[in-house]
C-alpha cells in the first residue's frame, strides 16, 4: 500500500513514516508540507492512502479533503491533527475519511486505522463479491463481547499466559523480563527507552525489545512528547487498567 504523507512538521512527518515502516505491505511514496504540494503529487501519482493534517501552511488540509472528492481520486484518508473542534470533526465525516487521529496518538491506534484499511483493500483486490460479513469486517471490526474482560483477566494473572510463555521462550528472557519489569514499576511514572535502559545497564536495542512486547500485549501504553528542536519522544507507561504486570516480579 503507497502512503502519502501530508504534513508541515517535520518531526511529525518522520514519526509517522517511522509508525508505517513498523507495519506490513507499508511504503512512504511521497510527503508534502503544504496542501498546492499535496495536490501537485496527487496529480501525477496514486497513492493508496493520504495521512493528513489540518493545520497546513497556506490552506487548511480540509480544502485537500475538497480537491480529491473533486477530481474523484480514491485514496483512504487519514486525518491527523491536534484540531478538536465540533465542525473540523463534522467536515472530515463529510468528505469520507476513513479515521481520525488527534495528536499526540499511540502507534497501537495508529495501526487499528491503518489495519481497518488494508482489510477493505484485501477485499477489493479479491474480487470475489462483497456480503454483509465482508462489509462488518471493515465498517464494524469489534471484538466479541467479552474480549476487553478477558484480556484484562489474563493480565492480572499470577502466571504466565501460553502465549506469554511461548514467546519469551523464542525470543527474550524471563529473567531479563522480571528485572525490566521491576525498574519500569520503580520510576513510577513515563520513561523513555534510554531511561530505563540506563536503570537496568543494558542496551538501548535490548531494552526497546522488551517495551514493545509489553506495549503488544497490552501492559505499558506509549505516548509521544514534542519538542521545538529534535525527534518526538517516544514515553512509556504502565496501562492504569492493569493492575499487575504478566507474571509476579
Amino acid at each position: 500500500m503507497k502512503v502519502l504523507i501530508v504534513e508541515d512538521d517535520p518531526m511529525v512527518a518522520e514519526l509517522n513514516q517511522q509508525f508505517i515502516e513498523r507495519m506490513d505491505n507499508l511504503d512512504v511514496v511521497g510527503k508534502a508540507d503544504t496542501v498546492q504540494k499535496a495536490q501537485d503529487y496527487l496529480q501525477k501519482h496514486t497513492p493508496d492512502l493520504v495521512l493528513l493534517d489540518v493545520y497546513l501552511p497556506g490552506k487548511s488540509g480540509l480544502t485537500l479533503l475538497s480537491h480529491m472528492q473533486e477530481h474523484q481520486y480514491h485514496a483512504s484518508v487519514i486525518l491527523i491533527t491536534a484540531a478538536k473542534d465540533i465542525q473540523t470533526v463534522k467536515e472530515a465525516v463529510f468528505y469520507g475519511v476513513a479515521d481520525y487521529l488527534i495528536k499526540p496518538f499511540t502507534f497501537e491506534r495508529f495501526k487499528l486505522a491503518v489495519e481497518k484499511i488494508q482489510r477493505l483493500a484485501t477485499v477489493m483486490e479479491e474480487g470475489n463479491g462483497i456480503n454483509q460479513a465482508v462489509i462488518d469486517q471493515y465498517f464494524n471490526k469489534e471484538e466479541p463481547m467479552g474480549m476487553e474482560k478477558k484480556k484484562t483477566t489474563e493480565h492480572l494473572s499470577p502466571n504466565l499466559s501460553p502465549n506469554l510463555s511461548k514467546n519469551l521462550s523464542k525470543n527474550l528472557s524471563k529473567l531479563t523480563m522480571t528485572t525490566i519489569l521491576k525498574s519500569i514499576q520503580e520510576l513510577d511514572g513515563p520513561f523513555s527507552v534510554e531511561t530505563l535502559a540506563r536503570e537496568v545497564d543494558l542496551s538501548r536495542i535490548t531494552v526497546k525489545k522488551y517495551i514493545q512486547f509489553l506495549v503488544d500485549d497490552g501492559f505499558l501504553i506509549e505516548s509521544i512528547e514534542y519538542h521545538k528542536v529534535g525527534r518526538p519522544l517516544m514515553l512509556y507507561q504502565i496501562n492504569p487498567d492493569i493492575k499487575e504486570p504478566p507474571f509476579p516480579v
